[in-house]
């Protein structure tokens, strides 16, 4: 197993950027194939983050995705990134991981 048969969910990933002059808008950069985990309500209030709504979110290690970036799921959610970290290690697998809150739930 590689730790890309572990990323089940594919994001549309959407950056604030420079439309025209002073203007800025958030434009889709690319797509990611990641896996989402609800954090524990516990866990959300000792790392400072909206109790319900936040997320653990990992990734390769390559992956264009940076904090404040938008983020899109294929169930229409959308979520904002956090903070990313880069762990040592994840068994031989080296990752990215994200604090990602959910700002807009289809259900």
């Amino acid at each position: 197993m590689t730790f890309t048969n572990l990323l089940t969910h594919e994001v549309i990933v959407s950056r604030l950027t420079a439309v025209s002059g002073n203007k800025t808008a958030f434009s889709t950069v690319t797509a990611e194939y990641v896996s989402i985990h609800r954090i524990s309500d516990e866990k959300a209030v000792m790392i400072g983050q909206a109790v319900g709504k936040t997320y653990r979110m990992y990734m390769e290690e390559n992956a264009d995705i940076k904090e404040e970036d938008k983020l899109k799921d294929e169930d229409g959610n959308e979520y904002k990134v956090a903070s990313i970290t880069i762990p040592s290690s994840l068994g031989l697998f080296t990752h990215k991981e994200c604090v990602i809150i959910k700002v807009k739930s289809t259900y």
